[in-house]
């Protein structure tokens, strides 16, 4: 149809079409050629990553003694991904028991090492591990303290070791970044990435396009292909805890806050919404709709804000909050107790009604 109507043009309108064409064609050809450099550019970080990350990554293996139904010994098998985070052999994974009855060893070119369990948090599906007898060659993954969390639409890579494969590499979006997911509470805000999880890949790092370590790969979420990591900077505070410790200390508030809409339904407020009676939050004069403005001088824009502010601090702080109340600003020092010293009722900042 095209070549018809052109015979019939005159001289000038054919020469504008053929013009118009060629210059079409030479569109194309150029956008072609950026849309396959771009591919290629992602192709060739992909395999950078892998290549570069790759001998850091393992496969761990947990066995657990327990009893069957019928009351007889049984050895449970389950197997994980991992990674090296120091040259001393201390390796990251997801959360394992520390009972006498578990044995935990990695595998690295198809070779067994066993392992001890530093440290395991059930909370944040973390365990660090020390490898005994060490590889004769491996890398490790340094933990950045202070990485900062990347825009959303950013890209994001993995190496995973699945099943009984080799280190695998994955690579997706970064997609969101909740602090809570229907109604279960974490005790941090996640990173949410379009990088879907199979099994044995829970405990795989995550990079970024500078090829710095984002955090550690914790929950799959099969229903939309993707997956919830860890970020280095709490990372970095979990291992720090887990090796002092060996466990996460955590801080508990007698407070339940909530999150509405604020008075143009453009943003978020963070709101006081219960108190436990005859607790220190309620002694202090924090009253039930109080609205946060700041904790330690950090702005509170919503939940996220202030559980991550909450997670940062130790048991036995003080922790400043600036509210507002009658249009009128006020400040509090409320208690941040030891979760081992709190009976939990239910009513702490790890409530939420969104």
């Amino acid at each position: 149809m095209f070549i018809r109507l052109l015979k019939r043009a005159p001289m000038e309108a054919r020469a504008s079409v053929v013009i118009l064409a060629t210059s079409l064609l030479v569109s194309s050809q150029v956008a072609y050629g950026q849309s396959r450099g771009s591919v290629l550019d992602l192709q060739k970080a992909v395999q950078g990553i892998y290549q570069d990350r790759k001998n850091a990554v393992v496969r761990v293996k947990v066995a657990t003694e327990t009893l069957s139904e019928n009351n007889e010994p049984k050895v449970v098998l389950r197997v994980f991904s991992g990674f090296f985070i120091s040259e001393k052999g201390q390796v990251l994974t997801s959360y394992l028991p520390t009972d006498n009855a578990t044995r935990v060893w990695i595998e690295k070119g198809g070779i067994s090492f066993l392992a001890d369990i530093v440290g395991s948090d059930a909370r944040t599906n973390v365990a660090l591990l020390q490898v005994i007898n060490l590889p004769d060659s491996f890398d490790y993954i340094e933990l950045i303290e202070d990485k900062e969390s990347l825009e959303i639409g950013a890209l994001a890579f993995s190496v995973t070791s699945p099943l009984d494969f080799s280190p695998t590499p994955k690579f997706g979006l970064v997609t969101g970044y909740e602090s809570h997911f229907a109604e279960v509470v974490f005790p941090l805000t996640y990173t949410r990435l379009s990088i879907s999880i199979g099994p044995a890949e829970g405990g795989s790092p995550a990079f970024d396009a500078d090829n710095e370590l984002i955090g550690i790969v914790i929950a799959t979420l099969p229903e939309v292909d993707s997956s919830y990591i860890i970020p280095t900077k709490a990372l970095a505070r979990i291992v720090s805890h887990l090796t002092q410790y060996q466990k996460v200390r955590y801080g508990l508030l007698p407070i339940e806050f909530e999150e509405k809409p604020d008075t143009y339904n453009i943003g978020k407020r963070v709101l006081v919404k219960s108190i436990v009676p005859g607790s220190p939050a309620e002694r202090s004069g924090l009253q039930p709709g109080d609205e946060i403005l700041n904790l330690e001088g950090s702005q509170i824009a919503d939940l996220n804000d202030l559980r991550d502010s909450i997670f940062f601090k130790d048991p036995g702080d003080f922790l400043l909050f600036t509210i507002k109340r009658d249009q009128k600003e006020l400040d509090f020092a409320i208690l941040l107790e030891p979760e081992e010293d709190h009976i939990a009722e239910g009513n702490t900042v790890g409530s939420s009604n969104n």
